[in-house]
């Protein structure tokens, strides 16, 4: 027994140094080569990290100045519809002036065409009549001058006007 015990403890003890040697030779590498994944895992990491925060910068920086164009188009948005507006008002304004005089142009145009046919009218009526009634009671001398007088006078009272 003691024979089967000191074999197997030597086996045990052979395997114990087998498995150290081979420990000794095998996992080095293995830890080595573990060792160099991480660690450029994580470098990827620090690299991915450093760019997605160059680019939130790129992106931050593009926000703002998308902001701020933004503004510059409202500002001069704003002044153009200021400027149109105004224009449109002054534009109103000299239209509205310039209907107003066409219509008084055409008022007072109509207010002498009318004079002078109210002016036509009464010596055409003063002459028809003057020749119905006055035929043989004027003489033609007394005529002329009194329809001379009535053609002043009614040339008198249209001026007035």
């Amino acid at each position: 027994m003691v024979e089967i015990f000191a074999n197997n403890l030597i086996n045990w003890i052979l395997l114990v140094i087998l498995l150290g040697v081979l420990w000794a030779r095998v996992t080095p590498a293995m830890f080595a080569s573990r060792k160099d994944r991480i660690e450029a895992a994580l470098k990827e990491a620090e690299a991915a990290r450093v760019e997605g925060q160059t680019f939130l910068k790129e992106q931050e920086r593009k926000i703002e100045n998308a902001e701020k164009d933004a503004e510059q188009i409202l500002v001069e948005a704003r002044r153009v519809a200021e400027e149109m507006r105004v224009q449109m008002a002054a534009d109103t304004k000299t239209e509205a002036e310039t209907i107003r005089k066409k219509i008084e142009q055409q008022i007072a145009s109509e207010k002498q065409q009318a004079i002078t046919e109210m002016r036509s009218q009464a010596a055409t009526v003063a002459v028809r009549l003057a020749e119905a009634t006055l035929p043989g009671a004027v003489s033609d001398s007394a005529r002329k001058r009194l329809l001379g007088e009535f053609i002043q006078q009614v040339d008198t009272i249209g001026a007035n006007k």
